[in-house]
């Protein structure tokens, strides 16, 4: 059960991520994440704080500094469908053990675990966001 537990928090920690690279921010473009009380999560990012809560689906209900929202359940695929304001975005695993990711704007964007713990996101402009965990339990990203 703590598996599962880690996975989802995890889970989360992507689309805080996945949140970051679809609103538009300046600055460093770090983040980092921390359990919250309500078995979600809350990350700090350069633009504000996200904030997690599982929803009936499976999933997450995300609320992000700009006041948006998105919602997540899980798909057929293994993954999760993801809805935001700009449209959904759809994961499913890869051979590499981490998940691909379609964006509403048709970009792609590739993760994969890394020596440090955590995951590396693959941008469709090359450039790579590298994930560590953290003391608190979450996730640092830059």
């Amino acid at each position: 059960m703590e598996r599962r537990g880690s996975q989802r928090l995890a889970s989360f920690g992507v689309v805080a991520i996945l949140g970051l690279l679809l609103l538009p921010f300046h600055g460093n473009g770090e983040v980092s994440c921390h359990p919250n009380i309500f078995g979600g999560q809350d990350c700090t990012g350069p633009e504000g704080r996200t904030t997690s809560t599982p929803n009936i689906f499976g999933g997450y209900d995300t609320t992000f500094p700009d006041g948006s929202r998105s919602s997540s359940q899980p798909n057929i695929f293994g993954g999760e469908d993801t809805t935001t304001r700009r449209g959904i975005v759809e994961s499913k695993p890869n051979i590499f053990g981490g998940k691909d990711y379609r964006l509403p704007n048709g970009y792609r964007i590739e993760s994969h675990p890394n020596i440090f713990g955590g995951q590396d996101f693959r941008q469709p402009d090359g450039h790579v966001l590298e994930c560590r965990p953290n003391i608190f339990g979450g996730e640092d990203c830059r």
